[in-house]
This record gives structure tokens, C-alpha cells and sequence, in this order.
């Protein structure tokens, strides 16, 4: 299990006086080797890929024995045993330390020294606190969230992500995988379906004679699950006032379709003959989150299952038997990942493909039915939504929608064997390959702008409002900046006085955020692995930091300082610093797993975690002074700080927050979860206003794309 294995990057780890080698499975202290067995090599890694974390009993139950049940006195004997084999003349020290009634962690921090190809140098796989370090080299640590969602905000996200995915820079070192080059290819579509309506999540059965999509038709509330031929177009369709359907996969033999029924908060998983000629069968209730999985033969399932870990997003593949509703889990993701997400079976081999999502990108990997022998395929920078298998050339084929490229994969050469680009003006959300030349895909369903809201709640009034996806505004003078998507990239536009959008004179980029400091008149860019200051008037850079691992939020604080969070890829937390404009140095501050962080007043730090809970912390001492657990996210958190106050959004609703009170959250504004979706939210220090990316959601098309080569 991927749990407790190590990057083949990995060279060796260091822990006190020993040397684990991870490829050889020994250990060595310079003078004595000891070969691990088996479980005692698994229980040391799992501790070491989780050395931040009490690790307990049924952790050990869940992701190294990978049983359902395990006696304690067992697991007693294996770390009685461990302890033993740790100690040595050269290592009298603890390195298993035992926390009452709790579970167990390691006492030293371990470090992990990689082979050359990624690094010569020892890292820290949790670096301590520093108390002050340089801006061009600073590693911090992965948080990873997303909560539940309501019906209607669960479809919109599971299209949403698709559509809106950012790519994550990554390095590839692997040789197999450089990139093809991809060949510019010509796009025809045909619709295939002209019933006025959103759709999303096609699925297409795995003889590729059928697809299941939902639909929500022009004036109706609900979602209704279709089932077309894809030879005669012709329709079956299950619908029912107060519920929504949505497909999760096919059996094998493709006569049947997996689907959720959701009623409210009420979710169940069904099982209904592809010609919705029987009686549906219901199998088990389920989370409200995103669910996809497929039948692997009679009587049994295989999804992926959020909650892992009791983290709602963090998602690990199980395998269910249909009729005694007993259940294992098969894989047993990395805590510093989003987890793993299934998306196809292959009867032939009899293997399934699924995809480990994490903060700098994915990989694909496939197992065994039981979760043996997993092989990672493939890295790449952006998702893999879907994925099908081309059985006359043994190829994986799926498209990714951020780089608009159509990739084949051969098994027989693991490696990308061809990449065909669509045009930029091919625009997909969910999508699902029939071939190398043949998408099934739903078209682009979305409108992003910004809107302004009181504080004190009231209407929403549009600020940015376009045919282009506009996001991220900012004060700016006397005017507001935002960026545009355009392509791949973005630009920073800005919205005079009177209403004129023009573009600044800097070049399209990555960029993920832009602030402005009015007291230095001062833009703020925001990239995955840098920030950039530019003059505001001559747009001259004036200031740049670099990191290794992902940006995930920055703002300017109070006194010329930016506050910044990161996260890498390769360890389990994120990190906050500070950085100063004046001394061109950065410090770690002591906050824990942070998302995002700002300033409330001149008393204390707001922060998000990653365990989706907001704190404050002490400027002075560094403490946390209070904290509240937030709810789960209808979409995702988003938090700001202004004039002293927090507000929070879960992408449903505006709240402010309140500490110290006996209702710390205060709703003032909630939008038709049926029709819109909050993205982010910002304060305007100028108009004393909340800025909201509002996503939009309107009509599409059902459409077939016959890839061509160019004229």
C-alpha cells in the first residue's frame, strides 16, 4: 500500500542513529545491519510518512494490517518487537514513543535524504520551526481538505472541479513519462442531446454502446438520471419530484448502472438494469461528497470512499460485497494527498485505474482487485477526471482540461504514446474518451464574476460582470483590478470609474491572486511557487520570493509585511511566514496547518487550517488565544478579514464570525445553492464591502467530439 511505501526518489531516512534503506528494506547504525521483516518494515514507514500525527490502533488496523479487525494483542507484539530491533549501542534513545490510551508517533524527527536525480542534500520530512530564514528557499509542509456537499452544490462540484482545475507545477523526473510532443488536431462536435438543461457527469458503460448522465431540465429543481444508446440515441430516463439522480458506474458487463439517489441530505446508492426494465435495487447509504466506482464482478463494488481518516474529502477505494454489505478498504492514501479516486475497471485484466490526487499534481496508478501490486503509471500536473480503455491497443486514453490535450497511454510501453491538442476554443467540463479520436463530453456550464456585498448583508450587486471568467478583485487606486481567464493563462485587468476593462501591461501568467497595499502603492502577485511586488505606477518588479512546494494564500499584513502560506508535496503540514518588504527575510510563524492567514487587528492572526477550523493567534507571544471548529462545506471554505472583523463563506453562505460568543457565526447572506456557488471572498478596506467570486451555472450541451487532424 502506497500508505507505507516511500517515492522510489527516496534514497534513505535518517532516524537517530540509524539509516533505513526503503528499497533493501535494513536497517544500519554504521555498525550493525538488521533486515526488517515485513510488518515491522511497514509499521516504521507508516510511522515515518506520518511523523506529525498519534498514530492509533486502528490505524494500524485500517492501514498496515489492512484488516478489518486485528487483536490488540498483536499489534502488541509487533511494536514490542520494533522497539527492540530499534535499539542498538550506537542507539539507546526512544524513537517509538507510546501515548496513553491514544495510539503511538515517533519521539525524533526523522530526514529523508532523496537520490540524485531529485536532491544531494538531507531534508527534513517535518522541519522544525525556524526562527528566521531566507525568502529564496523555504520548504513547509501539505495540508489537504474539501468537505461535503449539499445535492445541488455536489453536482456543481464534481462539474466545477473539472472545469476550473488549476494546473500545479511539478517536476517530472521520470524519463518514462516526458511529455510527447502534441500534435494540433480539429474538433467536430454533434450533439446528442437538444433537451434545454444542465448536464453533467457522463459515463459510459465499458461495451461503450451505452452512457448515463444526469440532466436538470429548464424549469426544474431536480436532477434525472438518463441512460442513452449511443448507436439509435435512444433515451430512458428516471426522474422523481424531491430527488436527484446522479450515475456512479457500470457493472462490468454493462447491463447495469450504479447511481446515487439524494433526497435533501438523505444519500443511498441503487442498482437498476440498464434498460430500466426491472426493479431497482437498493444497496447502502452514502456521503453526499463526489462518488465514483463500478461493479468488478457479481455481487461486488468498487468506489471510492471520502472520510478517510476522518477527513471528509481525503478519499480511499473500497470494496464492497453487494449482498452482505461487508466492506474493505483497498487502498490507503497518503495523509499529504486529497486520496485516491476511482476511475475505471478493465475486465480483460481484471485491474483497476484510479488516481491519487495531491497538492502539486496526480498520478495514476493500477492495482489489483484486492489493492495488491500497485503500480503508479503516470505523474502528471492536472487532474485526471475520467479515463477509458482502448482494448485494440491496450491504452489508457483520457483529456485533460486545463492543457485541452487528448493523452494515450500504452500499457505495453508505460508511457504516453501520443497527445492530441483541441483548439482553445474547445471548452469541456465533464468529459469521458470513447477513443484516441472521440470525446463524450459535457459543454463548459459555467459564468464566473464578482460580486459586492454589505457586511451587514442585504443584496448582492455584480462589480465584474462579463462574458469571460473574471475572478479575484482587488482594490486599486481609484478603480478595482481582477484577473481574467483567457486561454490557459490570466491576465490582470482592470475596471475604471467608469467601467472601462483594460488590461495591465503586464503579460498573461499563472497567476493565482492579486492584492494592492495603498500604503505603498504596491501590487502583490501571487503564483503557485513565488510571489512577485510590482510598482503600482511604472509596473517595475520591485521584489520576488521563491519556495519550494505550493503558495496557497498571501496577503499583505500591517507594517510592510506579506503573510504567506505553503504547503510540499513531500511532508504533512503547511507552514505560515512573514516576510518583510524592508529586510527582504522571511520567519516561520507558529500556526498550525495553515490554508490561509491575515491580520484582524493588531492583537492577533486569523488563520484557516486544514482540519477546516479557524484560530486566532497572539502577534505578541505567538499562542493560540481561540479556535472554532467550522461546519462542513457546502462547496469550500473561504475566509477573510476586515475592519477588525471575519468573515467565512462554505460556498453556500456568508457568515461572520464572532469569538468569544455563544453563537460565534452569524449567517448574513446565502445564495440559490440551485444556481450559483460562492468560490472566494475578500474585504474591500476601501468600501468597507465583501468581495464574492460567484460561480454561475447555466445551460450546456451533451456533445460527441470527433478529434480530426488539422486542414
Amino acid at each position: 500500500m502506497n500508505e507505507v511505501s516511500f517515492s522510489r526518489t527516496v534514497k534513505s531516512i535518517t532516524l537517530g542513529s540509524w539509516k533505513l534503506d526503503p528499497k533493501r528494506q535494513v536497517l544500519t547504525d554504521g555498525d550493525i545491519e538488521k533486515e526488517l521483516e515485513p510488518l515491522l518494515f511497514r509499521i516504521i514507514s507508516y510511522l515515518i510518512l506520518n511523523s506529525d500525527t498519534i498514530i492509533t490502533r486502528q490505524n494500524l488496523v485500517e492501514d498496515v494490517w489492512c484488516q478489518k479487525y486485528v487483536d490488540d494483542n498483536a499489534i502488541n507484539r509487533a511494536m514490542s518487537e520494533l522497539r527492540k530491533t530499534l535499539k542498538s549501542e550506537n542507539q539507546k534513545g526512544m524513537i517509538v514513543k507510546t501515548h496513553y490510551r491514544k495510539g503511538y508517533s515517533l519521539a525524533i524527527e526523522p530526514f529523508v535524504e532523496y537520490h540524485q536525480t531529485e536532491s544531494t542534500e538531507n531534508t527534513k520530512l517535518n522541519p522544525a520551526v525556524s526562527t528566521e530564514i531566507k525568502a529564496k528557499a523555504i520548504t513547509a509542509e501539505p495540508p489537504h481538505r474539501r468537505k461535503k456537499t449539499s445535492w445541488v452544490l455536489g453536482a456543481l462540484f464534481s462539474t466545477l472541479a473539472v472545469s476550473i482545475s488549476v494546473a500545479l507545477l511539478s517536476q517530472n523526473n521520470d524519463p518514462d513519462n516526458v511529455p510527447v510532443n502534441a500534435i494540433e488536431k480539429q474538433v467536430q462536435e454533434t450533439v446528442l442531446s437538444w433537451v434545454n438543461g444542465r448536464y453533467t457527469r457522463p459515463n459510459i458503460s465499458p461495451n461503450k454502446n451505452f452512457v448515463a448522465f444526469s440532466i436538470i431540465q429548464k424549469n426544474s429543481q431536480n436532477y434525472s438520471l438518463v441512460v442513452k444508446t449511443l448507436q439509435t440515441g435512444h433515451e430512458k430516463r428516471l426522474a422523481e419530484d424531491g430527488t436527484n439522480y446522479f450515475p456512479i458506474g457500470w457493472s462490468a458487463d454493462s447491463n447495469k448502472v450504479f447511481y446515487r439517489a439524494i433526497n435533501g441530505e438523505q444519500c443511498e446508492v441503487w442498482l437498476i438494469n440498464a434498460s430500466f426494465d426491472g426493479t431497482n435495487q437498493y444497496l447502502f447509504d452514502c456521503s453526499l461528497q463526489g462518488f465514483t466506482g463500478a461493479g468488478v464482478s457479481d455481487g461486488r463494488l468498487i468506489y471510492s470512499k471520502s472520510g478517510y481518516r476522518d477527513r471528509d474529502e481525503l478519499a480511499a477505494l473500497a470494496s464492497r460485497d453487494i449482498s452482505t454489505g461487508q466492506e474493505y478498504q483497498i487502498t490507503s492514501p497518503n495523509l499529504n494527498s486529497y486520496g485516491d479516486r476511482f476511475l475505471t475497471y478493465l475486465p480483460d485484466l481484471e485491474v483497476i485505474i484510479f488516481e491519487r490526487h495531491h497538492y502539486q499534481g496526480s498520478e495514476l496508478y493500477m492495482t489489483d482487485l484486492d489493492g495488491g501490486n500497485q503500480v503508479k503509471l503516470y505523474d502528471t500536473d492536472n487532474r485526471i477526471w475520467s479515463l477509458s480503455y482502448e482494448k485494440k491497443h491496450n491504452a489508457l486514453i483520457w483529456f485533460d482540461n486545463v492543457e485541452n490535450i487528448l493523452f494515450t497511454y500504452s500499457l505495453d510501453k508505460k508511457k504516453v504514446i501520443s497527445a492530441a491538442k483541441l483548439p482553445n476554443t474547445v471548452k469541456y467540463a465533464s468529459n469521458q474518451p470513447l477513443s484516441h479520436d472521440e470525446l463524450l463530453a459535457v459543454t463548459y456550464p459555467f459564468l464566473q464574476d464578482v460580486y459586492t456585498l454589505s457586511p451587514q448583508g442585504g443584496e448582492l450587486h455584480p462589480l465584474i460582470n462579463s462574458e469571460f471568467d473574471d475572478i479575484h478583485a482587488a482594490d486599486f487606486e481609484d478603480s478595482v483590478i481582477f484577473l481574467r481567464q483567457q486561454g490557459g493563462l490570466r491576465s490582470i485587468y482592470r475596471k475604471s470609474p467608469d467601467g472601462q476593462y483594460e488590461a495591465l501591461a503586464l503579460p498573461a501568467s499563472n497567476y493565482e491572486s492579486i492584492h494592492y497595499s495603498a500604503q505603498r502603492q504596491e501590487l502583490l502577485v501571487r503564483y503557485n511557487n513565488k510571489l512577485e511586488t510590482y510598482d503600482a505606477k511604472t509596473l517595475e518588479l520591485s521584489d520576488s520570493i521563491s519556495v519550494d512546494g505550493t503558495i496557497v494564500s498571501a496577503e499583505y499584513l500591517e507594517e510592510d509585511n506579506i503573510g504567506y502560506s505553503v504547503v510540499d508535496a513531500k511532508t504533512l503540514r503547511g507552514k505560515a511566514f512573514m516576510h518583510s518588504l524592508d529586510s527582504d527575510k522571511s520567519i516561520a510563524l507558529p500556526i498550525e496547518r495553515p490554508l490561509w492567514f491575515g491580520q484582524l487587528n493588531s492583537q492577533f492572526y486569523a488563520s484557516l487550517s486544514s482540519h477546516d477550523e479557524v484560530s486566532l493567534y497572539d502577534i505578541n507571544t505567538g499562542e493560540k488565544a481561540d479556535r472554532i471548529e467550522l461546519s462542513k462545506a457546502k462547496y469550500k471554505h473561504s475566509i477573510t478579514a476586515g475592519n477588525g472583523a471575519l468573515y467565512h463563506s462554505d460556498g453556500e453562505t456568508v457568515f461572520r464570525i464572532n469569538f468569544g460568543e455563544q453563537q460565534p457565526k452569524q449567517e448574513i447572506y446565502k445564495v440559490d445553492s440551485s444556481s450559483f456557488v460562492i468560490d472566494r471572498i475578500r474585504f474591500s478596506q476601501k468600501t468597507n464591502a465583501l468581495y464574492l467570486d460567484i460561480i454561475e451555472v447555466v445551460e450546456n450541451q451533451l456533445v460527441k467530439a470527433d478529434i480530426t487532424a488539422p486542414l
